[in-house]
C-alpha cells in the first residue's frame, strides 16, 4: 500500500510530465489497466466517458486534441488520504471549432496502487465545456 504522500507524488509526477509534453514519462505513472472516466455528456463533448488501459487514455487524449487545445492544466492541491489522492486545478482551453475558450476549475479522484494510478475521475464544469464547443464566438 502506498502511503498517502507518495500517491499524491505519482499524481504530481504524471502532471509534471504531462506538462513538461514527456508523453512517455505521463504515461509511466499509469497502470496498464487503469480506468479513466472524464464525466460530461458524450453527445456534446467527444472526449466524455469511460477509457480503459492505455490504448483506451490514448484514446482520450486523441479525442481532446482532436476539439480542444489545451492551454493549461494545473493542479492547485493534490492530497493524498490513503490510496486515494482528491486534486483541484484550473484548466484553460480552446475549442479548435469556434474558436471560444473556457477557464474552469476542475476536481478530480486518483486512486494509486503499487505505485501506478489505477483510476481517474474528472469533474468539471462540463456545460461551459460543452457551450465552447458547440456555440459559435
Amino acid at each position: 500500500m502506498s502511503s498517502a504522500q507518495d500517491s499524491a507524488d505519482i499524481v504530481k509526477r504524471f502532471f509534471d510530465a504531462f506538462n513538461a509534453g514527456d508523453i512517455a514519462a505521463a504515461f509511466a505513472t499509469l497502470s496498464p489497466d487503469i480506468e479513466w472516466t472524464y464525466h460530461g455528456p458524450r453527445d456534446r463533448i467527444p472526449f466524455a466517458g469511460t477509457f480503459v488501459g492505455h490504448a483506451g487514455v490514448q484514446d482520450f487524449f486523441a479525442r481532446v486534441g482532436q476539439v480542444i487545445e489545451v492551454k493549461e492544466m494545473t493542479p492547485i492541491a493534490l492530497v493524498g488520504v490513503g490510496d486515494q489522492v482528491f486534486g483541484r486545478g484550473i484548466e484553460h482551453s480552446m475549442s479548435l471549432a469556434t474558436g471560444r475558450e473556457y477557464r474552469v476549475q476542475w476536481s478530480h479522484v486518483y486512486e494509486v496502487k503499487d505505485g501506478l494510478m489505477t483510476r481517474f475521475d474528472e469533474f468539471i464544469d462540463t456545460a461551459a465545456v460543452a457551450d465552447c464547443l458547440t456555440a459559435e464566438p
